[in-house]
């Protein structure tokens, strides 16, 4: 890669990132310290894109792939709590996030994200650290994924 197309590519990563921090900040849960790409972490974009991947040829829009992540970072988040919460989780998520869906598209959802968790536990269960947001870009070619995470590691 030519420098000139190296350094292109800096700024427009510095604005996915300011934008995903723009939204932390101004969240329900304010962050206070956020840290880009820290050193000797695996960059969560990456382990969320493998996770989603047998799935993705299902979302053939940006909007589908958007809610497939969504439904990914739910599970993922929820695979930390013990079971008997996870269900909680999922039902308060999904029954407040669709509360005008039907019972059968609830039903579906709710599903999928159980899939999902079991996936997390067989595939990923070394990655530890919650994912807090993502953002999602069109690039042209396809889509550029930024995500934000805990640095530390969920007790478990």
């Amino acid at each position: 890669m030519s420098s000139r197309k190296k350094g292109q590519r800096r700024p427009r990563k510095q604005k996915r990132f300011a934008s995903l921090k723009r939204r932390l900040e101004e969240g329900p849960f304010p962050v206070k310290r956020i840290v880009v790409e820290p050193s000797g972490q695996v960059k969560m974009s990456d382990v969320l894109a493998d996770f989603v991947e047998p799935y993705s040829h299902l979302a053939d829009t940006e909007e589908a792939y958007r809610k497939l992540l969504t439904l990914a970072v739910l599970a993922w988040n929820a695979s930390f709590l013990p079971k008997n919460k996870q269900q909680e989780m999922i039902d308060q998520v999904i029954d407040g996030g669709i509360p005008t869906g039907t019972e059968e598209l609830r039903a579906g959802l709710k599903d999928i994200v159980r899939m999902l968790i079991a996936r997390k536990q067989k595939h990923f269960a070394e990655y530890k650290r919650n994912m807090i947001d993502f953002e999602l870009t069109d690039t042209g070619t396809g889509y550029r994924l930024t995500v934000a995470s805990t640095l530390d590691e969920v007790a478990s």
